[in-house]
């Protein structure tokens, strides 16, 4: 095998600076990726894309929009106009359509989007029948922690004391 001939090969600053990508202006509208999710859905099945879409719209009501798009086969990026529209969405979670759950994470700048993992959901955990002496938030993070990793949160109410309510007294932790 012939070695490649790199006599005429040089680095100089005068050279042309690299190629260039110019985009037209009447093309695909650009998306903010820093207010984008990147999602699929926990089934063996393909997804009615049209009908998820109509009922993910109908179900979060973004005050300012969303965009709905099959980036991959299963794997859908969903495209906020407004950021507090997408935390909303986060803060709600975990979602369903067609009885089956949908993973979201953030998009993240740089990453491929098929890369991004898409493996783990948060959930909102009751802990009935607790001693009235273990009601309290060191307990329920521990037990949070270990069911799986207790997600702590800005603001009041991370975790709720719950007294006498419709099902009893238990404690709640997300």
């Amino acid at each position: 095998m012939a070695s490649p001939n790199l006599e005429g090969l040089s680095l100089h600053e005068t050279e042309e600076e690299g190629f260039s990508f110019e985009f037209d202006e009447e093309g695909e509208e650009q998306v903010d990726f820093q207010w984008c999710l990147v999602g699929r859905f926990l089934c063996d099945k393909p997804i009615h894309f049209k009908s998820m879409k109509i009922r993910m719209a109908d179900l979060w009501r973004p005050v300012r929009g969303v965009n709905i798009k099959e980036a991959k086969p299963g794997i859908f990026l969903f495209s906020f106009a407004h950021p507090l529209d997408m935390e909303e969405v986060l803060k709600g979670a975990p979602w369903t359509f067609d009885n089956n759950m949908l993973i979201m994470d953030r998009v993240q700048i740089g990453m491929q989007i098929e890369h991004i993992p898409l493996f783990h959901a948060e959930f909102w955990v009751q802990i009935h029948n607790l001693p009235v002496g273990l009601m309290k938030e060191s307990v329920g993070t521990k037990l949070g922690n270990y069911i799986g990793t207790f997600v702590e949160e800005d603001g009041p109410g991370k975790l709720e004391l719950m007294y006498g309510g419709r099902e009893g007294d238990y404690l709640r932790g997300g």
